[in-house]
This record gives C-alpha cells, sequence and structure tokens, in this order.
C-alpha cells in the first residue's frame, strides 16, 4: 500500500469519526435532535464509526498487525493445533458482526452498537493467513473507494 493510499484511508477513517462525534452530540443537543433525527442520526454515526474503523484498519497498521497475528498463529499451531487460531479469532468476529447487523436492522442502535462498528473490522484483520490478509485488502479497498467519493463530493480528487 502505497503512503497516499494509507493517508487516504486515515483521512477517511478521521473525518468519519469526527462527522459520528458530530452527530452523537447533535442527538444530545435539544435544538439540533430534530435535525439530527431527519438524517437517521444513530444509523448514519454506526456507518460512520465502521468506516472510520475500516479506514484505520486499511492502513499499513492493519497489515502489520494481520502479519503479527499470522506468526503468532504458526508458532502456536505446533504446540495447539492448526485450526485453534482460526477459531479464537474468526469465531468472534462472525458473532460480533452478526451482532452489528442485528442491533443495526432492529433500529436498536445503542452504546452497544457503535463499540461492535468500532471493534468488528480491528477483529476481522487478526484471522490469521490468507483469509485475514484477504479481509484487510478487502477493508482497504472499500475505505479509499468511500475515500474516493467523499473527495470527488468536495471536488477536492
Amino acid at each position: 500500500m502505497s503512503v497516499i493510499d494509507a493517508g487516504i484511508s486515515t483521512a477517511t477513517g478521521g473525518a468519519c469519526v469526527g462527522t459520528a462525534g458530530v452527530l452523537y452530540l447533535a442527538d444530545r443537543l435539544p435544538g439540533l435532535s430534530r435535525i439530527a433525527a431527519k438524517v437517521q442520526g444513530p444509523r448514519a454515526q454506526v456507518l460512520l464509526v465502521l468506516t472510520a474503523a475500516i479506514g484505520l484498519v486499511a492502513t499499513p497498521a492493519g497489515a502489520w498487525w494481520n502479519e503479527r497475528v499470522t506468526a503468532a498463529n504458526t508458532w502456536a499451531a505446533s504446540w495447539v493445533g492448526e485450526w485453534t487460531g482460526i477459531a479464537l479469532t474468526f469465531i468472534p468476529a462472525l458473532v460480533l458482526l452478526l451482532m452489528l447487523i442485528s442491533d443495526f436492522r432492529q433500529d436498536n442502535v445503542t452504546g452497544r452498537t457503535l463499540l461492535l462498528a468500532a471493534t468488528v473490522p480491528p477483529l476481522t484483520v487478526t484471522i490469521p493467513g490468507n483469509a485475514g490478509a484477504f479481509i484487510a485488502d478487502a477493508l482497504g479497498f472499500i475505505a479509499s473507494l468511500i475515500g474516493g467519493v467523499i473527495a470527488w463530493l468536495f471536488n477536492i480528487g
């Protein structure tokens, strides 16, 4: 990943988490809560936090983290078992993703939902091996795509 792509991913993550913070405050302020309700504030916050986490995981730090987890999994597989690392990371990531989708679809957006949105992308990158590397690359593509759309909207790209 080039420095420019990493910068775009980081900037996308920062912009999204900042916007989510503004929406969070707008939901709590008496005069702005009516306006925030019109834009589906809580759901937008979840999508923004999820995008921010994806953007930050899509940087070289996410690839580095996946490499470290894969190395630890390779080391542990010699005495624990080959599929243990995948079971310890894939199953929790899948369960948390399903919880996030459930909360989002039921319009039950709470602090837990925001925490899930922030946790799921980093947890998916901890899946060892090629699966985790593929997910990290896919998340990087999504972050770059969203960053490109944002740049297009503001006529900066």
